[in-house]
């Protein structure tokens, strides 16, 4: 029997889908549903250098992207030591890119799971939160200050997503868990039939429309909703550093609300990490409650 990892490769996409969908099919993953596989998998391809693939005779039998905390081996290929190959090269990658730990999600109802992971040094450090919000809870409508302008995202305007990616960095500078955007991954993620562009609003300085301060976006999805309803999320809600501790953040969480419910959302998501205490207690002020938690175990790279 041939077994090897590599990286992903291009012809590796169906392989790792086929994956994903065994491990919905079995593992019941909380939150994971079907639309979610496409949605990885927009950011898993233009990243080869970020996912690593196991293979048994040829086959993908197994697969991990460190920098979205997942590591998956086909139900029926485990027990093989493709975990352990796989984790051997994820640690590679995350220290060729600068990162002193290997982060994954560890789903502690799947009792091997846990076992896999104690037995390769991972060590519980954190979690990762799904909040919601009801549908029909009152929030209150947006209102930014007048020292900053408001607007969409503008695809001419932000083309050069170089610009674009080290503004989310700065963003999120300081956040519990670091971000690895890349240019090309955001790229191809706006470059999709489903992106909304009028879904993410951007800040600026009233006096500088062209230096970005702040940001949020917003997406709906068809998925897991009561018929009538749309699903709603909050994806990303990110002010530079110098602009915090205004309300901004606020006023852009307030504006994805109205926004998403404008257009009949339901239930409304956001993920939001344990220890970022100043984020979860704005979300529960506006009447976000915790659903599910994700586990983050951590191995020094």
């Amino acid at each position: 029997m041939g077994v090897g990892v590599h990286p992903f490769q291009p012809e590796d996409a169906a392989g790792v889908r086929s994956v994903m969908a065994a491990s919905l099919a079995t593992d019941a993953i909380p939150g994971f549903l079907a639309s979610d596989i496409e949605r990885a998998m927009v950011r898993i391809v233009p990243d080869p250098g970020g996912t690593v693939v196991a293979l048994e005779d040829g086959v993908v039998v197994g697969y991990c992207t460190p920098h979205h905390d997942d590591l998956t081996v086909h139900p029926s290929a485990r027990r093989r030591g493709h975990g352990r190959r796989l984790i051997a090269a994820a640690l590679e990658i995350v220290r060729a890119r600068g990162f002193d730990e290997l982060q994954l999600y560890v789903p502690l109802h799947l009792a091997g799971s846990r076992q896999f992971a104690e037995a390769v040094g991972l060590r519980y450090r954190s979690s990762l939160w799904q909040f919601q919000l009801p549908p029909g809870h009152p929030v209150a409508v947006p209102t930014f200050p007048a020292s900053v302008s408001v607007r969409t995202f503008d695809m001419g305007r932000e083309i050069d997503f170089n610009a674009w990616t080290a503004f989310m960095h700065a963003a999120f500078q300081g956040h519990p868990t670091p971000m690895t955007w890349t240019p090309a991954v955001i790229a191809h993620v706006h470059g999709t039939p489903d992106f909304d562009p009028s879904l993410i609003l951007v800040l600026h300085p009233a006096d500088d429309l062209e230096q970005p301060i702040a940001f949020i976006r917003a997406e709906l999805f068809e998925r897991d909703a009561p018929a009538g309803q749309r699903l709603g999320e909050i994806g990303l809600v990110g002010v530079l550093p110098a602009w915090r501790g205004q309300g901004l953040g606020r006023e852009l969480l307030r504006w994805g609300i109205a926004e998403l419910r404008a257009r009949g959302a339901g239930v409304i998501e956001l993920s939001v990490e344990a220890d970022n205490e100043r984020a979860t207690r704005l979300y529960r002020a506006h009447g976000f409650e915790p659903a599910i938690e994700w586990p983050h175990w951590v191995l020094p790279a």
